[in-house]
């Protein structure tokens, strides 16, 4: 900026629009300072506290999307902190003053379409809000022009429309034109993170929008981050530009300006989810399942071997008792089927290997677990007894030695005189809320190593809400929950451990899963 204070403040005074205007050559400090000074001049009323540092970076990036430096922004700032209200305004600042016109068509998607047509239309009151000094920009012209509270479009050319993440985005075009630069905002809340299938739906139609954008084009994403499970967990671990401002820090507030330590205080008492909305660290949150110091510690180690996807962590002991778990899927794309084995006689126990595919079919998983096994000494196999049974079946024609329960029972804890056996875990509310239990209190008390990096990730993921709604598939073939495939895998697995045996000390006259009093009253068994 060549201009002293004097001349600013002149030409702001007697031309604005001349000192405001920007183009494709100027810089991104430059776009930054004239915006603020903009911001402040027509729009005082959202300036009644002095910017914490965090805002200079959202203004830095929002500038950089609209001049096409960076094509994706992650804006995940505490609620309160004005991300959307830095966004509209920087949005009219532009519309207005880029003599370039390097942007033409503004989508806005959110997940209801009520909130998307609110953006837009503070938008557009806005941009009335400075009519006089920009007559220009709703001038009245032969063309027909857009102007309702989902859209509008300027005199100048640019084009502003709200729209739904639920709807398809494909062969949107205005005047033979791909949106340039996209909002997503609102598109996460504990509701969706319910379910798997939204979820899903929703990341599969922002990525539809976001490859539909033009050449150049840019995506904003404006969110809380509820959750390591959702979508915008996904985009943290995605996007290289992101911001993630809490609330507090260190201590100390990070909008010191607006936030006393008393403010907080008050917030965190009144708050629905403190942790995700304020703090931005749903790690944090006290429905976390497994402790998160703990997991945080963990060594993550490197397969010494990996086999068509089957992870080996450490080399097989034939004096060792191995004992493996699995999560069995419908191989159609969504949850995964998923296999855990544990040395058990090792201090700590070892998870010491681990597959997961969300794609192979139930009786393909078959085969794989009796080849997993092979590789630990033919060792005690728990696959989860569903309704995909061909896993099981294949399991056993090929010889697998696998897990029985008495049925609707623990058979290591009941014994019953003329027990019904079936093969494989069966999971149910008891058994699932048990196993996770248990399997929590190893983690927490160090008695076992996860080594594997999903895995882990899986266990920080984890909350005391996961039972959560089973939709049906879109596709009629399964029903889908949130994805613990590995961490319920590693869970069945555990319950083996009293049950695992080493190659060396195996014998051959005893089936897992009954006692000797179960044996000699049921000699067929």
């Amino acid at each position: 900026m060549s201009e002293t204070i004097l001349e600013i403040q002149e030409l702001i005074k007697t031309n604005p629009r001349e000192f405001f205007s920007f183009d494709n050559t100027s810089t991104i400090e430059e776009t930054v300072f004239r915006f603020n000074l903009f911001a402040r001049r027509f729009y005082p009323k959202f300036f009644t506290s002095e910017d914490a540092l965090f805002h200079k970076q959202i203004d830095k990036h929002n500038a950089e999307i609209w001049q096409g430096k960076i094509n994706s922004f992650l804006d995940i700032t505490f609620r309160g902190g004005s991300k959307t209200t830095k966004t509209k305004l920087f949005l009219v600042f532009a519309i207005l003053n880029d003599k370039s016109k390097q942007r033409k068509y503004i989508k806005v998607l959110c997940r209801e379409a009520s909130n998307s047509s609110q953006f837009t239309t503070d938008i557009y009151n806005l941009l009335i809000t400075v009519s006089e000094i920009y007559p220009d920009t709703f001038k009245k012209s032969l063309l027909k022009r857009e102007e309702t509270m989902s859209g509008f479009t300027t005199a100048t050319g640019i084009k502003v429309q709200a729209g739904t993440i639920g709807s398809s985005q494909r062969g949107d075009v205005q005047d033979e034109a791909r949106p340039d630069i996209i909002i997503f905002d609102d598109f996460e809340d504990r509701l969706t993170l319910r379910s798997a299938v939204i979820s899903k739906s929703i990341w599969d139609t922002m990525e539809e929008a976001r490859t539909g954008l033009a050449r150049g084009g840019g995506a904003i994403y404006l969110a809380n981050y509820l959750s390591e499970q959702g979508n915008v967990h996904k985009l943290v671990e995605k996007l290289e530009h992101k911001l993630i401002i809490p609330i507090i820090e260190n201590g100390e507030p990070t909008w010191k300006d607006r936030y006393t330590l008393e403010d907080i205080k008050l917030i965190q008492k009144e708050a629905d989810d403190y942790e995700g909305e304020y703090l931005c660290k749903p790690d944090a949150s006290k429905d976390i399942y497994f402790d998160r110091e703990i997991l945080d510690k963990m060594d993550v180690r490197q397969p010494i071997k990996e086999i068509s996807g089957f992870k080996i962590y450490r080399e097989y002991n034939p004096s060792h008792r191995y004992a493996g778990g699995h999560d069995v899927a419908g191989g159609v794309g969504l949850d995964s089927s998923a296999s855990v084995f544990h040395d058990f006689s090792t201090i700590p126990a070892q998870v010491v290997a681990t597959y997961h595919s969300n794609t192979i079919a139930p009786e393909a998983f078959g085969d794989e677990i009796n080849d997993e096994a092979n590789h630990f000494g033919s060792c005690l196999v728990a696959p989860e007894n569903n309704k995909f049974d061909q896993t099981i079946l294949k399991a056993k024609q090929l010889g697998a030695k696998i897990y029985k329960s008495i049925k609707g029972k623990t058979a290591k804890t009941i014994h019953i005189v003329k027990p019904n056996y079936i093969l494989g875990w069966e999971t149910n509310s008891l058994t699932k809320s048990q196993m996770m239990a248990d399997y929590r209190k190893a983690v927490n008390d160090g008695l076992v190593a996860l080594n594997d990096l999903d895995l882990i990730k899986e266990a920080k993921a984890y909350t005391r809400n996961d039972l959560i709604d089973r939709q049906p598939d879109p596709r009629d073939v399964t029903t889908v929950t949130r994805h613990f495939d590995l961490l319920t895998a590693a869970a069945i697995s555990w319950q083996m451990k009293d049950l695992a045996e080493a190659t060396e000390e195996r014998s051959p006259y005893i089936e897992v899963g009954a006692t000797q009093e179960d044996l000699a009253t049921n000699p067929s068994e």
